[in-house]
């Protein structure tokens, strides 16, 4: 009977134990992205947080971009107005006293009370008729204004529309008188000019004959 030599039989393998499994949140590939996604919330709640509430608000942001709108629209403010030009006087007219400054700060009160046209301007013989058709018979009021003047018919010329200087009649009845005339007093006569038919313009010159004033004399 033979021995079977259990020695040279060469032991059966023991099975390996299975290795143990790690947890699935140990990892890798489960750590690093659940790291990233971690992050990512993180800083996105920091960045939320600090966010102005203003910049959020679409109610805020609304008024926000109303507001340059709304100051565009209004007008811009008016400049101050200019103050208004002091008005020019009135120019003399018939039947309107004026100043006339007759030189040396003296100054003439004169109103040509009336205008009128006439064949005669006298009933004496030296009554002529009238060169260019009528005469010019004005009726004028002469008063001191300040200082002392002088009234005299030579201070008085005329032309006529078309600028032909007019003839002065020295015969006319109650003509005005010359002399000095102290403040208070007056001095009034007529003043008689052979001139056209139409408009007339009076001139008025001061005691050198210059030019001082004068005045339109409707046609």
């Amino acid at each position: 009977m033979s021995h079977q030599n259990f020695d040279s039989v060469p032991s059966a393998p023991f099975a390996q134990a299975p290795a143990k499994r790690r947890p699935f949140y140990k990892k890798k590939r489960f750590v690093i992205p659940a790291g990233v996604l971690l992050l990512g919330i993180v800083m996105g709640s920091c960045s939320s947080g600090g966010k102005p509430v203003a910049d959020s608000s679409p109610i805020a942001s609304a008024a926000a971009s109303a507001a340059p709108a709304e100051a565009a629209a209004q007008p811009a403010a008016a400049p101050p107005s200019a103050a208004p030009a002091p008005a020019a006087p009135a120019a003399p007219a018939v039947g309107t006293p004026f100043a006339v400054k007759m030189k040396n700060g003296d100054v003439a009160r004169i109103t040509i009370v009336s205008a009128v046209r006439t064949d005669a301007v006298t009933t004496t013989a030296f009554a002529t008729p009238p060169k260019n058709g009528t005469y010019l018979l004005l009726d004028v009021l002469w008063e001191t204004e300040s200082g002392k003047t002088s009234s005299n018919p030579l201070y008085f010329s005329a032309k006529d529309a078309g600028g032909r200087k007019a003839d002065l009649n020295m015969f006319a009845d109650n003509q005005l008188g010359s002399g000095d005339v102290l403040p208070g007093d007056k001095s009034r006569g007529f003043i008689a000019f052979d001139v056209a038919p139409g408009a007339a313009t009076v001139i008025i010159s001061d005691p050198l004959l210059q030019e001082a004033a004068r005045i339109q004399i409707p046609g």
